[in-house]
């Protein structure tokens, strides 16, 4: 028996001698260490970084990325588009709603998988921004979308969790529903993305009076940027935030609306990077995409259920400061489509 220790704590012994030399010795371990950072320094818990053991220089180079990365206005202030892909000129047909939900599961490289939900919806003009009605707390995505009468929903914007209980309740940069400016500061300029009267999405950075003034009326506020005019805006690498929980919205060159929603931090799933999304969004077809809050708030909601799994704690959709919502109007005709097969039994459908 205590031959058996000896080999078993020596065999321990040398596990953890090769994983430290692999961590601290190698490129390969220093990406890995790097990429954890990126993941922790992108979420709630920034404290944990440390214990990758990267420099502070290291670090500090890593939350400068996050918090500042690269932009450009998908519009300039007179209404038109900086680059050749001009989403203004789409054809909406004002009282139909076709959607189109795909499960998408993706193995990348060796040692990542990540399994989501893209929906691509016809009618821009039919998504809203939805905001709780809490004073000064978020409410569950589900909650908001089924007072809202939505069909469908995703999170939005980001929000201040000051003692760590996720309550979602001080939505942070721009917000805009129906018109009306929702941030206390209207001339502050931050990431946004915002969707106009006339159905065309704008990203960038701006204020929430510049929004108005582009026509927008309903706008959520996180970065990065992902598609700008048909440019891809991570060209190099994954986009330095590591793997996670991610959403995103984005809208093609025909004026449809895409969600995406990918689920992260677990074994089924262990998440997207940003390019991972990028990726997912160009290929169908979108010209303009930004992140929405990722990680515990990342959840989509579609006729009358939770369809995707969040990682926060339980599995229990975390409480958000608003959502986007694809609402119904009377006299819409609604067609859907879910892994192929066309849905007709739908919630929330106004008569």
């Amino acid at each position: 028996m205590k031959k058996f220790f000896r080999l078993f704590f020596g065999f321990i012994g040398a596990c953890t001698v090769l994983m430290v030399l692999f961590l601290f010795v190698t490129d390969a371990g220093h990406q890995l260490r790097l990429t954890a950072a990126e993941s922790i320094l992108s979420s709630q818990h920034r404290q944990w970084a440390k214990y990758t053991l990267l420099s502070q220089d290291e670090l500090d180079k890593i939350l400068q990325d996050i918090q500042n990365p690269a932009y450009i206005n998908s519009v300039i202030n007179d209404g038109e588009s900086v680059g050749e892909s001009d989403n203004s000129k789409f054809t909406i047909k004002e009282n139909e709603i076709n959607i189109k939900l795909d499960t998408v599961e993706r193995n990348v490289g060796k040692t990542n998988h990540f399994k989501g939900k893209v929906m691509t919806i016809s009618n821009p003009k039919r998504v809203k921004l939805v905001s709780s009605q809490l004073k000064d707390h978020g409410e569950q995505i589900f909650v908001i979308a089924e007072r809202a009468k939505a069909l469908a929903a995703i999170n939005a914007s980001g929000f201040v969790d000051f003692e760590g209980h996720g309550n979602g309740g001080a939505s942070t940069g721009v917000v805009i529903e129906n018109g009306k400016i929702k941030n206390e500061n209207p001339n502050q300029k931050d990431y946004v993305a915002g969707i106009t009267s006339e159905g065309r999405l704008i990203t960038g950075k701006y204020s929430a009076n510049e929004m108005i003034a582009l026509g927008v009326e309903q706008a959520a506020g996180f970065k990065p940027q992902l598609i700008v005019n048909g440019q891809k805006m991570i060209t190099k690498g994954d986009g330095g935030l590591g793997i996670g929980p991610r959403t995103a919205i984005g809208q093609t060159a025909a004026g449809e609306i895409i969600f995406v929603v990918i689920d992260g931090r677990q074994i089924r799933s262990l998440g997207a990077t940003l390019k991972d999304v990028q990726d997912l969004l160009y290929e169908r077809g979108a010209v303009n995409a930004m992140c929405m809050d990722g990680g515990s708030s990342s959840s989509m909601y579609f006729n009358g259920e939770n369809i995707t799994i969040p990682s926060s704690k339980n599995n229990i959709p975390r409480y958000l400061p608003n959502i986007w919502a694809v609402i119904p109007e009377a006299g819409d005709t609604i067609n859907v489509e879910y892994d192929g097969k066309s849905i007709t039994s739908l919630t929330n459908i106004p008569s």
